[in-house]
């Protein structure tokens, strides 16, 4: 039996869950739309999808004072809603699977998927609030890299086997078989205590008394948040989070529609050489995370927003160079690359300012913010194309300028700091 809160199992533990959450992202931001933009689908349309089944992603700031709430279960503070939240990642994928065929509607397509992220976002709620509980100070840098990197990882394995199954079966098998996967992750789950103490399965609560941090009420819990945010610091880092992900929910819903209608990709060839990039953007995470340690985060995330912004005005201004097979594969892995690199240093800097007493949920409301941001970006690039029809090329220009927008807040927090 491990215990999560053993020294030697606590980073294994927390890269496993977050493997995880990259299982039903692989299938939804990677493989499903080179798939959709394969098959005759408009920018429009994949934005449609992104929009409905990320909106999950920015509710984590109610998700998670529920989970701070109630979190005083004999089997552990967080584990009965890692438990939970698997489970459901697999129940609604394969009733995806049932209902869903090769001619479906985006948006009845982004329906669907909502619900697996729903379950997702909870899964990283409750693993993030594991990971502020259980993490020391000078190495939450590091294991927010190691975590990220295997978010990454699993992302990239289930973007890959994701692509060849709708390649060659169709939509609904890919669904159905990741859901048999990650039950079987839900299995293992149920040996993998916090502590020695905590029960394998149980219903009951632990007394008051013994759980003294956990019987936070909403009311007690919401005070927390608010008297956080009088903090001026906390305050513009919310500010940063909430236009830090909108130039990458306009490249990601943009990108497979770039590079199979302008550089003349394969929808399977994007999916596979993106999932590869991803392994670059693990060695991204690793060096970010450190470097976090050793430096700062602002720094790190200054030298990401810069670096995406030089490349979406690389494309902005010269398009064809994605037809070059090299360069244009050059350009995919960098996007790679800075969104990791950049990434595991917003990670350290929102959990740095997380409060224990509420750490799930001020956390959550960051990551709720940031992903609030991506889901702006999306629809606004389904605005650009849809209703404006601004051409690609200036989609990427504009893009290129919205990268260094929250690089005007994080300027700011690092003078108060």
């Amino acid at each position: 039996m491990y215990f999560i809160n053993n020294q030697k199992y606590k980073r294994t533990s927390l890269c496993l869950l977050y493997f995880l959450q990259g299982i039903p992202q692989g299938l939804i931001y990677f493989a499903l739309l080179d798939w959709l933009a394969g098959n005759n689908f408009s920018i429009k349309d994949i934005a449609i999808v992104t929009v409905i089944a990320s909106i999950p992603w920015s509710l984590k700031f109610l998700i998670g004072p529920f989970v701070d709430r109630f979190s005083n279960s004999l089997m552990g503070k967080r584990r009965p809603w890692i438990i939970t939240s698997t489970i459901l990642m697999s129940i609604t994928l394969i009733i995806g699977s049932i209902i869903s065929d090769q001619n479906i509607d985006p948006t009845i397509l982004g329906l669907i998927l909502f619900s697996t992220i729903l379950a997702t976002s909870t899964l990283d709620v409750a693993t993030d609030g594991l990971a502020i509980d259980i993490l020391d100070e000078n190495e939450r840098g590091f294991v927010n890299g190691l975590m990220w990197a295997f978010r990454t990882l699993g992302m990239s394995i289930s973007a890959i086997f994701s692509s060849v199954v709708i390649n060659i079966y169709g939509l609904s098998y890919a669904m159905l078989d990741l859901g048999i996967i990650i039950i079987i992750f839900g299995i293992i789950l149920f040996f993998l205590k916090e502590r020695q103490s905590d029960a394998i399965i149980s219903l009951n609560s632990i007394p008051h008394k013994e759980n003294e941090n956990m019987d936070l009420k909403f009311s007690r819990i919401l005070s927390i948040i608010v008297n956080s945010f009088s903090n001026k610091f906390i305050f513009l880092l919310l500010l940063f989070c909430l236009t830090s992900n909108l130039a990458s929910g306009i490249h990601f819903s943009s990108v497979s529609y770039l590079y199979i209608n302008y550089a003349e990709w394969e929808s399977y060839d994007l999916t596979k050489l993106r999932s590869i990039g991803l392994y670059g953007g693990i060695i991204a995470a690793l060096i970010g995370g450190y470097l976090s340690d050793k430096i700062n985060p602002q720094t790190i995330i200054k030298i990401s927003q810069i670096g995406l912004a030089i490349f979406c005005f690389v494309i902005g201004i010269y398009i064809e160079v994605l037809r070059n097979e090299f360069l244009g594969i050059s350009i995919l892995l960098a996007f790679s690359f800075f969104n990791s690199f950049g990434m595991t240093a917003v990670l350290s800097l929102c959990m740095k300012y997380s409060i224990t007493a509420s750490a799930a949920s001020l956390f959550a409301i960051f990551m709720s913010a940031r992903h609030l941001s991506r889901i702006g970006g999306e629809a606004i690039v389904g605005i650009f194309d849809g209703i404006m029809n601004i051409t690609v090329n200036n989609i990427y220009l504009i893009t290129s300028l919205i990268c260094l927008l929250p690089l005007i807040f994080l300027r700011n927090t690092k003078r108060i700091q």
